[in-house]
């Protein structure tokens, strides 16, 4: 029922997932574990349901602006200044982005992860990656093992992650993910609900507060011109929080394991061109490195694991 495609793109190395009925999965496994493309046949065409990089021109051009599908870890979001603070000691890291002097999305977001296992029956397929980051940088000197775990059945995938500290001295730790999701229209046509949440609120330069304002303006409401780029903090933290994406042709579920030390977060930006939203799970809001208030610590062979995923229903 399952079959998996190596199909690099350029220098890039992409797996992709196929089912029998076409239906798809792509993963850049050269860059970040990233979701790249998620195709659904339907009867009057096929539906891509995440935004990705369809060449290698434009993954060169973008990416290190766009990180569409990545995992993020050792921490999500902003590290204020690319500086932080832990035990009594500074650390210091790369400044990756042009519009801020802050270092983004953690350190295994441009990595290449390596093919651990694949397996299928006629109901799923299930595909593994990994990486090692060795401890062998001054900004987090904590070296650990992480695995990802794709799950996909064609109208659904799941991502579990296993991260384990692999060093002598305990680890702090967060995470979060990176998809953009599109439902094949702009999203201003499509409404959004997210769970009961709490709005993280910023100074100018995207770095939380401390404060937090509730948050009314997700409930199935249609998205129009409504510009996003907002960490929301779940009010409930049940087991399984969803967040809802429709439009008159399908509904699209994001959800997220929501307990604690889990993804109790949710960070939602609106791409500049309208074309798709970013919906990530995240276990902490930004700068967490420096203000602890989520962060996780693993002691040395702990394991941490965490699962989100997403489904469609296709309205026919």
């Amino acid at each position: 029922m399952f079959t998996l495609i190596s199909s690099p793109l350029g220098s890039v190395e992409r797996l992709i997932i196929q089912k029998q009925n076409g239906a798809e999965l792509e993963i850049l496994t050269g860059w970040g574990a990233g979701l790249n493309a998620w195709r659904i046949p339907t009867e009057k065409s096929t539906l891509n349901l995440l935004y990705g990089y369809q060449t290698e021109e434009s993954f060169w051009k973008i990416q290190n602006d766009t990180s569409a599908g990545v995992r993020l870890a050792p921490w999500a979001g902003r590290t204020n200044n690319a500086i932080w603070n832990w035990k009594g000691e500074t650390f210091k890291l790369d400044n990756n982005v042009s519009w801020a002097k802050h270092a983004l999305h953690g350190l295994v977001h441009q990595k290449k992860w390596v093919l651990k296992s694949f397996t299928s029956n006629n109901e799923k397929a299930i595909l593994t990656l990994a990486y090692d980051w060795t401890g062998n940088h001054e900004g987090f000197p904590f070296p650990f093992h992480a695995e990802t775990i794709f799950t996909f059945t064609g109208h659904s995938f799941s991502v579990k992650t296993k991260t384990t500290n692999s060093g002598s001295k305990e680890m702090p730790y967060s995470e979060g993910f990176h998809p953009y999701f599109s439902l094949g229209e702009k999203i201003n046509n499509l409404t959004l609900k997210i769970p009961a949440s709490e709005k993280v609120l910023v100074d100018s330069t995207d770095i939380p507060t401390g404060k937090r304002e509730t948050e009314t303006r997700f409930n199935d409401s249609l998205l129009g011109d409504t510009f996003i780029n907002d960490c929301f903090a779940i009010q409930n933290l049940v087991e399984k929080s969803e967040t809802f994406l429709k439009s008159s042709s399908a509904t699209l579920s994001v959800w997220q394991n929501s307990n604690a030390k889990e993804y109790r977060f949710i960070q939602i930006y609106t791409a500049p061109d309208r074309e798709s939203i970013a919906i990530e799970p995240m276990t902490h809001e930004p700068d967490v490195l420096n203000h602890h208030r989520e962060l996780t610590v693993l002691q040395p062979g702990e394991t941490l694991e965490l699962e989100w995923g997403a489904n469609v229903a296709i309205h026919q």
